[in-house]
């Protein structure tokens, strides 16, 4: 079932689980509540693809082009989306608890009040994404791309930030509480009524471009 075109096509609840869909053109579809638990998708294009709903538990979604597309209320939780193309894609109300997605591209993507706790985001790039609310406990960000990022009432306690890029990002009342930030880029970021207890600050560029010691 590898490399099919089924892209513009209604297939809204349609049942894809554990099916090997790799390099599968979806872009455009209606796959509203379609569920693609441990299916392959490794190398799909599903731009602008409808997926409200869907599920995605434990799916390989491996460089997968996911641009533009609607995943509100979707559970990607612990699938693997590495070096995946996430921009501006709506990932409202998303689980995407456990996540691999490691070196993924999420900028200008709308991921308020989603569950990203314990994901890997190590070296993704969510520059410029709307992250609010959503809960990113225990995640690694190390080498991460936030500049510009939206971060209001975001819950960071735990989360491994070393050497993540969080320059003019808005962090306004996150928690960042036992947070690892050693060696990141702070400059120009909004901290207002953040809380940093037992926070790792060595070495990180403070937003008024000192270096913390």
């Amino acid at each position: 079932m590898t490399n099919l075109n089924l892209s513009n096509q209604k297939l809204r609840g349609a049942n894809f689980n554990s099916a090997n869909l790799a390099g599968t053109d979806l872009k455009g579809s209606d796959l509203r509540e379609a569920d693609f638990s441990n299916a392959n998708l490794r190398d799909a294009d599903i731009i602008n693809a409808r997926l409200n709903n869907a599920k995605f538990v434990r799916a390989n979604l491996s460089r997968a082009d996911l641009a533009r597309s609607n995943l509100t209320g979707a559970d990607l939780s612990n699938a693997v989306l590495r070096d995946s193309d996430l921009r501006e894609a709506i990932l409202i109300d998303c689980d995407l608890f456990r996540v691999d997605a490691r070196g993924a591209s999420f900028p200008g993507a709308n991921i308020l009040n989603a569950n990203l706790s314990d994901a890997d985001l190590s070296g993704a790039d969510l520059s410029f994404a709307n992250l609010s609310d959503s809960d990113l406990s225990f995640a690694r960000l190390v080498s991460a791309n936030l500049s510009g990022a939206d971060l209001l009432d975001t819950n960071l306690s735990d989360a491994d930030l070393s050497g993540a890029n969080l320059r003019d990002a808005d962090l306004t009342r996150s928690n960042l509480s036992y947070a690892n930030l050693q060696n990141a880029n702070l400059s120009g970021a909004v901290f207002k009524r953040a809380n940093f207890t037992g926070a790792f600050l060595q070495g990180a560029i403070m937003p008024d471009g000192s270096i913390y010691s």
